[in-house]
């Protein structure tokens, strides 16, 4: 396998750890009686900061600060398309749940693709194991 290859695979386990962090933040401020509001502003704060760390550190080897105001543009960007195509999917029939079950594959693709392409351009993938 190519060191490319392994870098994709580091992407989608990573990807998997992000989640769980993002989701047992927002779960802790819940529980805690956190405001909703305030529980999903802060788990979000939280899971950007995580993200950076571990996509950087662990798939792309660069965790320079300099790279976080690209990061924040290219978050918000993926961001808003997930919306707009969630919406797309919704005016078609799609149900959210649904919808967001079939922009994963396509989202994860555009997350990878930013990443490397725009935030951590530069960056050669580690050697394969």
């Amino acid at each position: 396998m190519t060191a490319e290859w392994w870098r994709i695979l580091r992407f989608l386990a990573v990807g998997g750890l992000n989640t769980a962090f993002g989701y047992v933040s927002y779960a802790v401020l819940v529980l805690a009686g956190t405001p909703l509001w305030l529980a999903v502003a802060g788990a979000t704060g939280l899971a950007f900061l995580f993200n950076f760390f571990s996509y950087g550190g662990l798939v792309f080897g660069s965790t320079s600060r300099r790279l976080l105001p690209r990061f924040l543009v290219f978050y918000v960007a993926l961001g808003s398309l997930n919306f707009v195509l969630l919406r797309l999917l919704g005016w078609i029939g799609l149900g959210p749940l649904i919808a967001q079950a079939v922009l994963l594959p396509v989202l994860a693709t555009c997350g990878y693709l930013g990443l490397r392409g725009f935030v951590f351009r530069g960056q050669a993938p580690r050697p394969a194991p």
